[in-house]
This record gives structure tokens, C-alpha cells and sequence, in this order.
């Protein structure tokens, strides 16, 4: 009895304890097959959930607001528009990711008072092992025959008091030995973002990246990474950031102490007011002047707010320009942690423009945000319970080796702009390294040639010195009078 204890035990400790969730966006501006800008500064994400009998795929939306896990309608902006409300109508009309209880056999009411029902759900794990259970949410009474929509909140504040009553994913999922951490990673894939990606992608019918909860990523991908590389910091969403500056001789432009927000719903980058002003000074002023770039103010489409966008000309005159921006560094000094962005990484075309992956808010607003750009391209694990946050030294490095530009110098600057031999991912024309290689060859043979005839010179003479000495050591060696100096 005893080894099938162990063995149920041992079988138990392999079993994968991470659920597998892939994401997609879906946005008011889900039916246009052209999105504008304002698309990719803020947006929906939604994974499905099998539940309910019989099984049916319903959209739960990942969000970040302290949420219980609760059904409700769709809501996919916070305008009070009538245009967005019909919008999402014929949105809602055009997708069946919905659930309505009574349409369920397996529905049923725990407390109606306190609303709190359940059902049944289907998860999966990495290995795509099928995790059937029962779960309890919250839910509006009254609603029972409308389409609701779920929600996964990865934002944990505190403990409620009413706690029995209210329901939060995260301790369900623990419950029911789904998971027995609750660390949470959005993995993307591999990380190729460059110049003439397709980023900026118009198609939300794709998978967008996934979510997995459970298992930290020196768990569910050891072969990958390590736990030894681990850094683990306290925050929730939020880095301290020593230093952010740009790699840049015309500047001397450095923030110190910023408080820097993590955002999985925004493809772009939110930039401070102070840095904005210096690269409109080292950049965008001059380009702007001349109509090659332009300011935009874009109204979001989930919030009501007024952002300041950048876009430019997509011509050779820019494809060159932006090689002139200076990288963006960001440090945390006690980690010996360094988050860059080059020009190929913040310049991305959409719209047969292209656009500067930084924005603004209007007014006085200047803190700093990463969204997917960060999260695709540094490995990022959080923590529900312990409001931490995790990277890895090794891939953080490594990331940072394969896009850290060199920008070149001033002198180089101007080049760039005539110079149709100038290669973007070196700092010297390509002429001026052929110039270099050849002189290094003939030194190379001069060098060996010399080398050569020293060693030459050096047998011989040792030759000749062991003839001579054998020579004088001979007995019957003989002068003539040619040999006597007398």
C-alpha cells in the first residue's frame, strides 16, 4: 500500500500545475480591416474558456483592476457615445464567444442573495492536458438570459472581508489544485521584432501572444531558463527605474527615480513630457519643420483621453533619418539590470507611415508606461499573491546584445544622409572597411614575409658559426698564405 502511496505522490509532484491561456484583441475597432493608431495605444484582451453544458467557448477578458471573478455584459470602451455603443453591438452580433446561464445544464445557483453561482469549466496546461472542474463566480441575478462575458484579473489588492461570498480566480484555481503558485507569464514567442516587422499588425484574428498562470518560467521551461538567473523585485505592474537616458552625443538628457508602469494592453510605449521635449529638440523639430514628420492628437478608443503621437513620411530620406536616433536606456542599478530600445525597434510602419512607438498624453501627465514592446521582448513573471516581479539576468543579457546599436558618431551622423554604401548595423561605411581590410592583408604579408626572412637569416647564420667552429676545432685543417694575416 505504501509504494502506491509514493507512486501517487511521485506521479502527483510531475503533473504540470500551469494553465495555458492564448489571447487575442478585440477592440471597438474590431470589424475595420484598416486600424487607426489609436487601436495600438489601448485595447482588449480575451482568452476562451470552455464551460458550460453543452461546451461552448466564452471570451474572458484579462484585466488588471482588483476584479472578482465575475460575468457581465460586454464593455469594450468607457465612452458615453451612442456611435461605440452601436459599434459594439454589431461587434457582439458578429462573434459567438458569449455565455448565457440558463442556456447551461450545468448552471446553478450556490447563493442568489450574495450572487454566486457555478458551472462547469475545461483548462488546459502546456502539455494541452484537459483540467475539467467546477468552479464558482459572481454574477448578476437578473441576468441570467443575456450574453455574458467572463474575466481573469491579475491584479490582487488585498483580502475581502466577505470573502466566502465574493469570489477571486486566482484562490479557485489554487482550491481546486489547478496550480500551486501563482506566478503569471505572457510569453509572445520568439523575439524578432526589427525595422520592417509586421508589428503593427491589423489582423486581431491571430493569436496575440498567451498567458500563463501557475509555474514560473524556470518551471514550465527549464531548457530555457534558470532559476539561479532569477531577479525578483517587489512591485505589482510598477518598476523603480534608476535612470532612464538616451545614447546620444547631442544630449545629456537623464531621468532619474521614475516610476515605470507595466501595461499588457498597449503596444506602444508612454513616454514622459521631459523626454519628449528632448527629442523633439535632437529630432523631431527639424523633420517636423520640413513636413517629413508630423504631431498627431489621437483620441483613445477605450478611455476618454487625448494622446500625442508622432508619424513620419516613409521614404529613403526617413529609412535613413531614424538610424541617427539614439537608443533608449532604462536602469535598475541595484539589479544590474538594462532594458533598451533601438530605432529599429521604435520606428514601425502602419499605414504606409511610420510611426514612433513612444506617445504622450496631453497636459501635465508624464509618467512612464511599457506595454507589449517590453513584455515581448523581455521575459517578465509576476506574482498575484506576492506582488513581485521576475526576470532573467541570461535572457535579459542576451536580448540586449542582439539589438544594442551603436550610434555612430556626428561626423557618421551626416554620412548616412549621401552615403548610399552606409550599412545601418555597422558604424563604418562599407567602403572605408574594404580600404581597412586590404591594409590589414598587406601588413599581414609584409609582416609574415619579414618574419620569414629573419628566420632565414638566423639558420644560416647559425649554419655558418657551426662550420666555422667546426672548422677551427679540426686538426687537419691547414692554412695557406691566403689564410695568414701575419
Amino acid at each position: 500500500m505504501l509504494p502506491l502511496i509514493l507512486l501517487i505522490t511521485f506521479l502527483d509532484l510531475l503533473q504540470l500545475k500551469n494553465l495555458f491561456f492564448p489571447f487575442k484583441k478585440l477592440t471597438i475597432e474590431y470589424l475595420n480591416k484598416t486600424k487607426s493608431i489609436s487601436d495600438f495605444i489601448d485595447f482588449n484582451i480575451y482568452t476562451n474558456i470552455s464551460m458550460g453544458t453543452p461546451r461552448k467557448k466564452v471570451a474572458h477578458f484579462i484585466t488588471n483592476g482588483d476584479q472578482l471573478f465575475y460575468y457581465n455584459n460586454l464593455r469594450l470602451h468607457s465612452h458615453s457615445s451612442k456611435e461605440f455603443d452601436e459599434i459594439q453591438n454589431k461587434i457582439e452580433n458578429s462573434i459567438n464567444i458569449y455565455y448565457i446561464p440558463e442556456d447551461s445544464t450545468t448552471f446553478n445557483t450556490i447563493d442568489k442573495y450574495y450572487q454566486v453561482f457555478s458551472d462547469e469549466y475545461s483548462f488546459y496546461d502546456l502539455n494541452n492536458t484537459e483540467k475539467k472542474t467546477k468552479l464558482n463566480f459572481n454574477m448578476n441575478p437578473t441576468e441570467e438570459k443575456t450574453k455574458l462575458y467572463g474575466n481573469i484579473d491579475l491584479y490582487f489588492l488585498r483580502e475581502d472581508p466577505y470573502e466566502e461570498y465574493n469570489k477571486y480566480l486566482f484562490k479557485m484555481f489554487k482550491d481546486n489544485n489547478l496550480i500551486d503558485d501563482t506566478y503569471f507569464s505572457f510569453i509572445y514567442g520568439e523575439y524578432n521584432l526589427k525595422f520592417d516587422s509586421n508589428y503593427l499588425n491589423d489582423d486581431y484574428n491571430n493569436i496575440l501572444g498567451n498567458l500563463i498562470l501557475g509555474e514560473s518560467p524556470h518551471e514550465f521551461s527549464p531548457d530555457k531558463f534558470k532559476k539561479e538567473d532569477e531577479i525578483k523585485m517587489n512591485g505589482q505592474f510598477i518598476l523603480e527605474i534608476n535612470e532612464v537616458n538616451l545614447d546620444s552625443k547631442k544630449s545629456n538628457y537623464s531621468e532619474e527615480n521614475v516610476r515605470l508602469s507595466i501595461s499588457f494592453t498597449s503596444a506602444l510605449i508612454r513616454g514622459s513630457l521631459m523626454f519628449k521635449n528632448e527629442t523633439d529638440k535632437i529630432f523631431f523639430n527639424d523633420l517636423i519643420s520640413k513636413n517629413i514628420c508630423r504631431i498627431e492628437y489621437v483620441d483613445e478608443n477605450i478611455y476618454v483621453s487625448k494622446d500625442i503621437v508622432y508619424s513620419c513620411e516613409n521614404n529613403n530620406i526617413m529609412q535613413e533619418k531614424i538610424k541617427s536616433f539614439p537608443t533608449l536606456y532604462l536602469l535598475i542599478r541595484p539589479n544590474n539590470l538594462t532594458f533598451l530600445f533601438n530605432y529599429k525597434e521604435l520606428f514601425q510602419l502602419h499605414n504606409n507611415r511610420l510611426y514612433f512607438l513612444i506617445y504622450y498624453k496631453t497636459g501635465s501627465y508624464s509618467s512612464w508606461e511599457v506595454g507589449e514592446l517590453f513584455l515581448r521582448k523581455y521575459i517578465t513573471s509576476f506574482n498575484y499573491y506576492s506582488k513581485t516581479i521576475s526576470f532573467y539576468k541570461n535572457q535579459v543579457d542576451d536580448i540586449n546584445k542582439k539589438t544594442n546599436i551603436i550610434i555612430p558618431d556626428e561626423e557618421s551622423d551626416k554620412n548616412t544622409d549621401t552615403d548610399p554604401a552606409f550599412n545601418p548595423d555597422d558604424n563604418i561605411p562599407k567602403n572605408k572597411k574594404k580600404i581597412w581590410i586590404i591594409v590589414i592583408i598587406v601588413c599581414g604579408l609584409v609582416l609574415i614575409a619579414a618574419i620569414i626572412t629573419i628566420v632565414l637569416l638566423v639558420l644560416r647564420l647559425k649554419k655558418f658559426r657551426k662550420k666555422r667552429a667546426a672548422e677551427l676545432i679540426d686538426d687537419n685543417y691547414e692554412y695557406t698564405s691566403e689564410n695568414n694575416i701575419n
